[in-house]
């Protein structure tokens, strides 16, 4: 028997001709990748990890805001100290000189004039005596002028001043003084009230600086103010002037009679109160 002949055997086919032709016939472009075709049984790779490069840091930057925080902490942290230290300092002072304010008494008072026109105009003279008591035994007082200002039955009626003093420690001091108005304009409800009564209650308010002095230190004077109440004055007598001297005619020239008329001196209306007085001291704006 003869050989039997057979043809030529096909080639395999190529993967990648056959992917193309599978693209061309789902109806892919020219070059479009197409995922590899699975076959049964077999898991594809895992795809390859390529690592992104190492970047260095941005570096940082403070913002506006984060220096504004930084500098109102230091701020705040800076105030507590201070008033910590201030604390500090103003308990030992206190230890070692144990400080105490002054006290003042209006004394005596006296309404030497009070006259109030029909054109509601006040004409007054007030003379007065303030007893100043300084309690410690280390301090002074130095006060600058004192500018009082009266009032009777709520209604002012005359301002006056008293010189500057140094008050030593454990000292008491008398100060005498007047206060005046000349045709001051008031409300007519309260002048018609000034007409109508003979006693009146009196109030009287002193401002001053005053600073204290230990030693050769002095400090600084701040603002102060006494408010003094509670006491009343009626209108003194005008004291009568002298009866002028009457001279007789002598019937001889060596013999004379001489006639004297008794004269008679009265302040009336002053008035020994001893009213006691409040202290206020005013720094900046708060008054204690």
């Amino acid at each position: 028997m003869g050989d039997r002949a057979y043809g030529p055997s096909s080639k395999p086919v190529p993967v990648a001709a056959l992917r193309s032709a599978n693209g061309t016939a789902n109806g892919g472009g020219v070059g479009t990748p197409r995922p590899p075709s699975m076959v049964p049984g077999r898991v594809p790779p895992p795809p390859m990890y390529r690592p992104k490069p190492m970047q260095p840091p941005p570096g940082r930057r403070r913002s506006g805001r984060g220096w504004c925080c930084a500098c109102c902490l230091w701020l705040t942290l800076v105030l507590v100290g201070l008033v910590f230290l201030g604390a500090i300092a103003l308990g030992v002072f206190y230890v070692i000189y144990h400080p105490e304010l002054p006290t003042f008494a209006v004394t005596s008072l006296r309404l030497a004039a009070l006259n109030v026109s029909d054109s509601d105009s006040v004409t007054s003279r007030i003379e007065f005596t303030v007893t100043a008591r300084n309690p410690n035994e280390k301090i002074a007082f130095v006060y600058g002028d004192i500018g009082a200002a009266f009032a009777a039955d709520g209604t002012d009626i005359g301002d006056g001043t008293v010189p500057g003093f140094l008050h030593p420690s454990r000292n008491t001091t008398v100060i005498k003084g007047s206060a005046s108005a000349a045709a001051a304009t008031v409300d007519p409800v309260q002048a018609a009230s000034l007409r109508s009564k003979k006693s009146h209650a009196m109030s009287v308010e002193m401002d001053s600086k005053v600073g204290f002095q230990i030693g050769q230190f002095k400090s600084k004077r701040i603002s102060v103010r006494v408010l003094c109440g509670g006491f009343s004055a009626g209108l003194a007598k005008p004291a009568p002037s002298p009866a002028p001297i009457i001279v007789a005619a002598a019937p001889a020239p060596t013999r004379s009679k001489i006639r004297l008329s008794s004269s008679s001196t009265g302040g009336g209306g002053s008035a020994t109160t001893d009213a006691k007085c409040k202290l206020r001291v005013k720094i900046w704006i708060w008054t204690f």
